[in-house]
């Protein structure tokens, strides 16, 4: 992953251009040469990046040239999309956009304040550096008239009126390149900006409001352009609808990734992409129940597509990690094990017939699963609950095993996971640290996992709580 730094340079460079609109240039078909004619930039070594994701992606590097040019080309063309030009110090010093046409200069001047920038040969990035411009003389007018309203010499009125102006210059430029060259990736750009405009039918009844919000979220975001997925403009958009829209239910995760996928149409690359970061995403989700994600992605993509960069080896620990997790899903029973007793005799939890079950994974040599294990203690000897505690110790120390459920005086059932009838309990229960609590029901179904013992009366009263409604 790339960092680079954005320097107080890049907004100066901005100019203010008029809103014609040329008819965009086709470009050459072979190849690229992209060049750029600096004014007063001192650095000689240079590194060309593109947005890809959340990250930055290397494209190339390259020195000045003897007449002053910084150049960057090759015999194909390269993916589409927004890329920056920086510095061997990694300070950006601009972002333009790459298209069809991929044989253009950009100018750029950095001898006064009066910094600007242009491509003479190049109209979508004409366009875009003109919407950079406008978006910084607006700013500054901004700023003036936060500072007369700070000051006392507007008020709140006339200043939310010339503020509100001031935006819909911008929006007013990005409306007009979207109606004069509709079908231009620069167009594509600034629709994917544009926020959703809630109707003022539904504006003022909030839980309308927010699922028309959400259900037209990605209208104008055109997921089949995979030039879309190399801007800055995708990402944040992406982690707000799942951060903020979208319900934190595994169902309602797995419901909102189908359809967003399916936007994606024949774009194998943006289908990909989302594929395999939603299965990131979720394979270790810090939210319980999210594994199921994983799972839904391992079962229904790929296990039935073939998915860019997926050889056999991955797709095997896929299927393998997804085959792990499903038995371990909230509401499926918790896999059965046999574990000997302090008295040499194996016990399984399924004797318990008790209303709650608590699978405690812990090791006498942690501190972090003593002080677990007092809270379980006091948990445990309120009676609160009609519940039981399975624990399950992971050192194979016998003897210290022992030695703790005597001193400690733990009155529930106690066994060792080193002496078992049947599979590891690592690999059942995917266990590759301690402390680990899962919770189950009367019928020993998975309530919750990997919570922390005084989570557990809460779960509890939740648990009854939503049965009660059911």
């Amino acid at each position: 992953m790339i960092t680079i730094r954005q320097t107080p340079l890049y907004l100066a460079l901005l100019i203010l251009v008029t809103c014609s609109v040329p008819l965009l240039l086709s470009g050459q078909s072979t190849g690229h040469r992209i060049a750029f004619n600096f004014t007063g930039q001192p650095d000689s070594s240079f590194i060309l990046v593109r947005h890809y994701g959340n990250k930055l992606q290397l494209a190339d590097s390259t020195y000045i040239t003897q007449d002053g040019l910084i150049v960057f080309e090759g015999p194909h063309q390269i993916p589409g999309g927004v890329y920056v030009l920086a510095n061997e110090r990694r300070n950006k010093l601009v972002e333009f956009i790459v298209s069809n046409n991929q044989h253009f200069t950009v100018v750029a001047d950095f001898t006064s304040d009066k910094f600007h920038i242009y491509s003479p040969d190049d109209d979508e990035n004409s366009l875009f550096f003109g919407q950079l411009s406008i978006t910084y003389k607006i700013n500054r007018e901004q700023t003036k008239l936060k500072a007369s309203f700070d000051s006392g010499l507007i008020n709140e009125t006339l200043f939310l009126q010339q503020t509100d102006s001031l935006n819909r210059l911008i929006v007013d430029y990005r409306q007009k390149i979207i109606d004069s060259v509709p079908d231009s990736f620069i167009a594509s750009l600034f629709r994917a900006m544009e926020e959703t405009a809630v109707p003022d039918a539904v504006m003022h009844d909030p839980l309308k409001a927010y699922h028309y919000f959400k259900s037209h979220y990605w209208d104008r975001f055109n997921l089949t352009d995979d030039r879309l997925l190399r801007s800055p403009v995708f990402h944040p958009r992406l982690d707000y609808y799942f951060k903020q829209l979208v319900p934190p239910v595994p169902d309602s995760v797995i419901r909102a990734i189908d359809k967003l996928i399916l936007l994606t149409g024949d774009n194998i690359e943006f289908r990909d992409y989302l594929i395999w970061h939603f299965t990131s995403e979720y394979q270790n989700s810090t939210i319980m129940g999210m594994d199921k994600v994983f799972v839904h992605m391992a079962d229904n993509y790929f296990s039935k597509t073939t998915v860019t960069n997926t050889s056999a080896s991955v797709l095997e620990k896929i299927k393998e990690r997804a085959d792990q997790l499903r038995k371990l899903m909230i509401g499926v029973s918790a896999p059965d094990i046999w574990l000997i007793d302090t008295s040499g005799n194996y016990r399984s939890f399924r004797e318990i017939k008790k209303e709650f079950t608590v699978l405690f994974f812990w090791d006498f040599d942690c501190g972090v699963c003593i002080k677990e294990m007092d809270a379980l203690v006091k948990l445990h000897n309120s009676q609160t609950y009609d519940m039981e505690v399975f624990a399950i110790g992971t050192n194979s120390n016998l003897e210290g095993w022992k030695d703790n459920v005597i001193r400690k005086k733990l009155s529930w059932i106690n066994v060792n996971g080193t002496r078992s009838l049947n599979a590891d309990f690592h690999d059942l229960y995917d266990i590759y640290g301690t402390p680990v609590i899962y919770l189950l029901d009367k019928e020993k179904k998975i309530i919750a996992k990997r919570i922390k013992a005084e989570q557990i009366s809460l779960v509890i009263d939740n648990y009854r709580l939503t049965l009660n409604k059911n």
